[in-house]
């Protein structure tokens, strides 16, 4: 009897992750994402970008040696 409550319950686990993946695959729902998962992506758009605290804004690596060499140049 326990034997067919386990394969019951492996059965149906494994039934609702096979129909979960289906439907996030075919668009029907979104995938939950937690909410530090969303808070790490968003701060993850300015990795890459460096501060520049003359104009404060974000910068490209080349673009923030174009604008120190601009600086050089008028000072």
């Amino acid at each position: 009897m326990e034997a067919v409550v386990l394969l019951g319950g492996v059965l149906f686990l494994t039934l609702s992750a096979l129909l979960y993946v289906y439907l996030i695959e075919t668009k029907r729902i979104e995938p939950h994402t937690s909410r530090h998962h969303r808070l790490m992506q968003e701060k993850q758009g300015h990795r890459g970008n460096f501060w520049d605290a003359e104009t404060k804004k974000f910068y490209k690596w080349d673009e923030l040696m174009e604008l120190k060499k601009e600086r050089e140049g008028t000072k």
